[in-house]
């Protein structure tokens, strides 16, 4: 039945059937259709379809549902500045054209921002590492030796320049027979007699001779950067004077005052003499006449040294003591009734003030001390203890601070063994390993960076050139002068007299 009456719907009669078939087209019209889905054609219009769609639709309901996303928007540390790439995008050098035409963009490196939304937790120590050792390489030093530094002079070559014969050089190991001018010559004294050689020129004189009455020169010493012509000497008798290298004569003498003779040292126009009473007596080439004495020493007065800038004296004595000068104020720093005190356990002769901290003082011991102490004379208070001891076991008989970098150079003597059953070995052989050596500490770190085996013998005394690189030591025992270049001045300046070749000479 719903056959036929699909059929008649959907194909109209011709004019002949139309009034044959009116009345079943009621019939027809009033019936519902209901068609079968298996009896739909293929024809079936795709318009029928979307009015059954859009007729199916509940407005009312749909409308009165809140609208909600179906994922959920989440805050993301992504910058919103930067777009995030896609994980399915293609790579950028996927061809050898395109890789070529990338890498000439710049998108194929490190500088192609890729952010992410967050980090991930195996990238944060990474991260942090990275950090670290970006500030430890900000805060660490250099590894490479300085080329101003005795490691990359001395250590290197640790062989002598020059080489001069010191045939009857004083045997006192606390004389200091031996001065270095800012002329470049080098002055020596040989019991009565006085020679000075110029490095230059190579030549040889005799300046003085002292009289049988006054005793072998003692100590000598050259005036500074303004007067480097003048020359001072002292006999065991304590007679002083001072000599025109130039015009080879003398030009000022003060007579024995009894004392005898130690250190002696030049500031200016002033000489500081060490006397073997105690005192230590200023003299003035311009008034010829003595015009200070200090009083603070109980014994033989060895070490004597002016501080860089004049305004401070540093004594030190037979007894270990060493005292302070103030210049300007005509008054000791150091004194038993201020109960500031600065003593060794030994006689003091080695005394260095720094160029580049004038109040810092470096002061050494003989046997039995063997220790190096470093002051500062600008924070002296009572029962004051040294900023740093170096401890050697060997007497150590000079010292000089490089003007170049932070190094002190010590010179030696003789070694010791300590009996004491708590020293430890290593201890030991750090002694003998310095005996009649040069040794550069780096400061402040205090350790020994280059240790050259200089004489067979003590080294009596030593003196620095006037450049601050070069060192000139005398062994009395071995009778002979060396030369050792130390150090190396900033762009060049300095060089060497001496150049690469070893000297050997006599300066008599």
């Amino acid at each position: 039945m719903s056959l036929s009456v699909s059929y008649c719907c959907c194909h109209g009669g011709t004019n002949g059937i139309d009034s044959e078939y009116d009345g079943v087209a009621d019939t027809c019209a009033a019936i519902k259709r209901t068609p079968s889905r298996a009896n739909i054609s293929s024809t079936y219009s795709s318009r029928k379809r979307r009015r059954i769609s859009v007729a199916s639709l509940d407005l009312g309901r749909d409308l009165a549902t809140p609208l909600t996303p179906e994922t959920s928007i989440e805050e993301t540390n992504a910058d919103r500045f930067v777009t995030v790439r896609m994980s399915t995008s293609l790579p950028l050098n996927m061809t050898p054209r395109t890789n070529r035409i990338a890498k000439a963009f710049g998108l194929v490196d490190d500088r192609v921002l890729s952010p992410t939304d967050s980090l991930s937790p195996s990238s944060i120590p990474s991260l942090r590492s990275l950090l670290r050792r970006s500030a430890s390489e900000l805060f660490s030093t250099s590894r490479t030796a300085s080329l101003l530094s005795a490691k990359a002079n001395l250590g290197t070559r640790k062989h002598f320049v020059m080489a001069l014969d010191g045939p009857g050089i004083s045997t006192d190991l606390f004389a200091s027979p031996m001065a270095w001018s800012h002329a470049n010559c080098i002055g020596v004294a040989f019991k009565h007699d006085v020679y000075f050689q110029n490095l230059e020129s190579r030549a040889i004189v005799h300046l003085c001779r002292s009289s049988l009455s006054d005793g072998m020169v003692h100590s000598i010493d050259w005036g500074g950067e303004t007067k480097p012509y003048r020359l001072a000497l002292g006999t065991k008798a304590g007679v002083v004077r001072v000599m025109d290298s130039e015009k080879r004569m003398q030009t000022v003498e003060w007579v024995n005052d009894g004392h005898g003779m130690g250190g002696m040292h030049w500031n200016g126009d002033v000489l500081a003499v060490g006397r073997a009473g105690g005192n230590v007596t200023l003299f003035d080439v311009r008034m010829r006449a003595e015009i200070t004495k200090i009083v603070g020493h109980k014994r033989r007065v060895h070490g004597v040294k002016w501080s860089t800038d004049g305004r401070h004296l540093a004594t030190g004595d037979d007894g270990g003591i060493v005292h302070v000068w103030d210049h300007r104020a005509c008054d000791l720093l150091t004194d038993d009734d201020k109960h500031v005190r600065m003593k060794h356990k030994g006689p003091v002769k080695a005394l260095s003030w720094s160029p580049w901290q004038h109040d810092l003082l470096a002061t050494g011991g003989g046997s039995p001390d063997g220790e190096i102490h470093i002051w500062n004379t600008r924070k002296m208070a009572p029962s004051s203890e040294p900023m740093h001891t170096i401890s050697l076991q060997t007497a150590i008989t000079s010292l000089h601070w490089s003007p170049h970098c932070k190094e002190l150079l010590s010179t030696h003597g003789s070694s010791w063994t300590v009996s004491q059953s708590n020293v430890h070995s290593a201890s030991q052989a750090s002694a003998l390993s310095t005996e009649n050596s040069l040794v550069v500490h780096s400061y402040p770190s205090c350790k020994q960076i280059v240790n050259v085996k200089g004489h067979s013998a003590p080294v009596g005394h030593s003196c620095i050139s006037p450049d601050g690189c070069s060192i000139f030591t005398v062994s009395p025992v071995e009778e002979t002068i060396k030369m050792f270049r130390v150090w190396s001045a900033p762009d060049g300046k300095g060089k060497n007299e001496g150049g690469d070749m070893t000297l050997k000479s006599t300066i008599r």
